[in-house]
């Protein structure tokens, strides 16, 4: 009965094993391969086909080019999209070697306030930053790097190169899934050898009529001791985390885009916070500042309220609190 459940038991970890291998190479694994070899088929078309691959991905959303001249277009010029009467900016950055950041965003921001476009989007093989991320919806710019430019993309791809991207990435998935397999074969057979073996019961001599004394429960005293081993039971209660510099810009962003005269607000840099005013109500900066000095790190920022469009007030700067 011994050998069985050790048997079962073996057998029970070779197969946790091996479909925990299956399920990582036929999913995980295989979407990545198949993701990373479609990227550096992207970098190697040129700047000219992946604009215009670029163009048609967007195009299935319903993003028409503006009547622009196509020949201007180039690496480092904005590409003007129009949907239902508005219009949105493309930026490409052809190649896996960019690391697009914060900077980038900011650019293709002014760029869009420039000539008034609702949003944009900042495409490019290579990786977009976590600093980047954190901007960009504000701005309303929506990022594709290769992972997730290569859904939009992959269909653009001859079918042949497709095929063979997608069968090589499916052929090292099933060595992978063979290889886990061995694996657990493997770990299978040491779990079954590394099992102790069950001993037998020993037979009690019928002439064994020694009776074992009930165990009788431990005593417990009563005092300051066990006073102190309840109170050591008790678990303190921790200081509430401080927030960082950004979680504090982030409150008060979303704090003054609250404000009913107020459209939104934007970190421009990492000192002046723009507020694009819906409205002109009065002095903005007497509800705005009393917002700004609940951070002390942030009480002496510059704030600069833009007026809305077709407003004859001007854009106004000042600090809360000097430094």
């Amino acid at each position: 009965m011994g050998s069985i459940a050790s048997w079962l038991v073996a057998v029970a970890a070779m197969v946790v094993i091996g479909a925990a291998g299956t399920a990582y190479y036929l999913t995980y694994r295989m979407r990545r391969d198949e993701t990373m070899a479609g990227i550096n088929a992207l970098s190697g078309v040129s700047w000219r086909v992946f604009v215009r691959m670029v163009l048609d991905a967007l195009a299935r959303r319903g993003y028409q080019q503006a009547a622009v001249d196509q020949e201007e277009a180039a690496g480092d010029r904005d590409i003007v999209l129009e949907k239902d009467g508005k219009l949105w900016l493309l930026s490409c950055k052809h190649g896996r070697a960019y690391v697009l950041g914060r900077p980038a965003v900011n650019q293709l921001a002014n760029d869009i306030l420039l000539k008034n476009a609702a949003g944009g989007f900042l495409v490019t093989q290579g990786r977009i930053g976590e600093d980047a991320r954190d901007i960009a919806p504000v701005q309303g710019i929506e990022l594709l790097d290769g992972h997730a430019l290569w859904p939009e993309l992959r269909d653009s791809l001859p079918a042949e190169q497709l095929a063979a991207i997608r069968g090589k990435a499916a052929q090292r998935a099933r060595q992978g899934v063979l290889l886990s397999w061995l694996l657990a074969l493997v770990a299978g057979i040491a779990v079954f050898l590394l099992l102790p073996t069950p001993r037998e019961k020993a037979e009690p001599s019928p002439t064994a009529t020694a009776a074992t004394p009930a165990a009788q429960p431990p005593a417990t005293t009563a005092g300051p001791a066990g006073q102190d081993s309840q109170a050591g039971e008790q678990a303190a209660a921790g200081a509430p985390k401080a927030l960082s510099i950004g979680e504090q810009r982030e409150q008060l962003r979303k704090a003054v885009s609250t404000l009913p005269d107020v459209d939104r607000a934007v970190w421009s840099s990492e000192s002046t916070l723009q507020v694009f005013l819906s409205a002109v109500n009065g002095d903005a900066f007497e509800r705005i500042c009393p917002l700004v000095e609940r951070f002390d790190e942030l009480a002496a920022s510059r704030i600069q309220l833009t007026p809305p469009p077709g407003s004859d007030a001007r854009v106004r700067f000042r600090q809360c609190r000097p430094y």
